[in-house]
C-alpha cells in the first residue's frame, strides 16, 4: 500500500476519534482501473503517448446526500455536483484527465427498469475538465453501465458503494477532446478508496455507540 494512501487512512481515523460528527461524512471516492480499447487521434494530440492495451488508473468522488435533480422521475436519478472535490481524475499515458475544481460540472445518473425491457443503466461524466499538460482541451469524460436483464439496479437512488462489474453487460469508458480526439476503454476494477471504507465503517460503530 503506497504511502499516501496509510496518511490518508491514519488522518481519517484520527479525525472520527476527535471529531465524531465527521462520521456522518458522505464524500464517496471509489477507485477505478481499466484497459484502453480504442484510441483515434489522427492529429496526434495525444503525441503518441496512449494506446490500445494502456492501463487507465483514477477514482472519482462524489456526495451521496445530493438531492435527485429530477425527483419525480420514478426511473431515473440525476445528481448534479458544482463543487470540489466532486469530480474524476485518470491517468494514462503519462497523461492526466481531471474535473476542473473551479468549475464543477459532474454527474452521477442512475437509471432503473427503463420501459419497455426493464434495463439498467449506472452512469458518471465530468463535462467541465482542466487541459492536459500540452494544452489540449478535454470535453469530456465518462463512464457507463449497462445492463439488460434489469437486474444490477434496485432504485435510482445514489449508492454509497461502487457498482458490481459482473453484474452488467456493456461497460464503456470515453474520453473526447474538442474535435480532436477520442479514447475508448472499459473498467476492469472498481472499489471504494480506503479512507473511505473507514470513514463508513468506523462511522457506524459511533452511531451504535450513541444509540
Amino acid at each position: 500500500m503506497k504511502a499516501g494512501k496509510i496518511i490518508a487512512i491514519i488522518l481519517a481515523m484520527w479525525g472520527l476519534v476527535l471529531c465524531p460528527s465527521l462520521a456522518e461524512a458522505t464524500l464517496i471516492t471509489i477507485e477505478i482501473e481499466g484497459v484502453v480499447d480504442y484510441v483515434g487521434d489522427p492529429d496526434g494530440y495525444l503525441e503518441g503517448k496512449i494506446k490500445v492495451g494502456d492501463t487507465f488508473t483514477g477514482s472519482y468522488t462524489y456526495d451521496s446526500d445530493t438531492p435527485d435533480s429530477s425527483p419525480l422521475d420514478l426511473v431515473q436519478g440525476n445528481y448534479w455536483h458544482y463543487a470540489p472535490p466532486a469530480g474524476i481524475s485518470l491517468t494514462v499515458g503519462g497523461f492526466d484527465f481531471k474535473t476542473d475544481p473551479a468549475n464543477v460540472e459532474f454527474r452521477v445518473a442512475l437509471r432503473n427498469d427503463i420501459p419497455p425491457g426493464g434495463s439498467d443503466v449506472y452512469s458518471i461524466g465530468s463535462s467541465n475538465n482542466l487541459p492536459l499538460s500540452n494544452g489540449t482541451l478535454v470535453e469530456s469524460v465518462w463512464w457507463q453501465l449497462n445492463d439488460n436483464t434489469g437486474s444490477a439496479l434496485s432504485s435510482d437512488a445514489l449508492p454509497t458503494i461502487p457498482p458490481t462489474l459482473d453484474r452488467w453487460q456493456a461497460n464503456v469508458f470515453d474520453i473526447s477532446g474538442y474535435r480532436t480526439f477520442g479514447i475508448r476503454g472499459h473498467v476492469t476494477t472498481a472499489i471504494p478508496e480506503p479512507a473511505t471504507i473507514f470513514l463508513f465503517s468506523l462511522g457506524g460503530l459511533f452511531l451504535r455507540k450513541r444509540r
